[in-house]
């Protein structure tokens, strides 16, 4: 919940720049840049060309809107989501991979069906996951959703504290 309850104060996107301008040129080929999408003061085309310099190739949507948006009086709930896919496609029009995070299961075919072959996979973060205890390592695992040819994942125990109803 720090991180939800901090969107209002710190600007993440914003230390994802700073902290990317830090990093000397290598190659991330396997890194995925974790960015609020929703976020309406980013300089989107700033943050894709540092990623590019530094060869970053993916790009993750984190938090997803998803868990950031409460539905409320005659504002339709997904809008958020409209909008992080629309920036989304629009990383993918430069050329980067894309994970897709979400707290729904319900919003994986939109993404599949937008993102195309740019999308390596979807990592299901359903509310709870977020009551996970921060470790220095926290890992993801397959949950193999049938009905989607794209690899689904999620927090490693945030699946399991779902099924048996206890929070860690």
């Amino acid at each position: 919940m720090l991180v939800m309850a901090t969107l209002p104060v710190i600007d993440w996107n914003d230390c994802l720049l700073r902290d990317l301008r830090t990093l000397a040129k290598a190659q991330f080929g396997h890194v995925y840049a974790a960015m609020v999408m929703i976020d309406p003061f980013a300089c989107w085309e700033d943050i894709a060309d540092l990623l590019k310099d530094l060869s970053i190739a993916g790009i993750i949507n984190f938090p997803p809107a998803s868990i950031i948006e409460q539905p409320t009086a005659g504002i339709p709930i997904n809008n958020g989501q409209e909008v992080e896919l629309r920036r989304m496609e629009w990383f993918a029009s430069l050329g980067f991979r894309m994970l897709f995070a979400t707290a729904r299961r319900s919003e994986t075919t939109a993404a599949e069906t937008r993102l195309g072959s740019q999308l390596e996979g979807i990592v299901y973060l359903p509310e709870e996951s977020l009551s996970l205890k921060v470790c220095d390592e926290m890992t993801l695992e397959n949950i193999g959703l049938r009905e989607s040819s794209i690899p689904a994942f999620s927090l490693s125990g945030a699946s399991a504290s779902k099924r048996s109803g206890r929070k860690e």
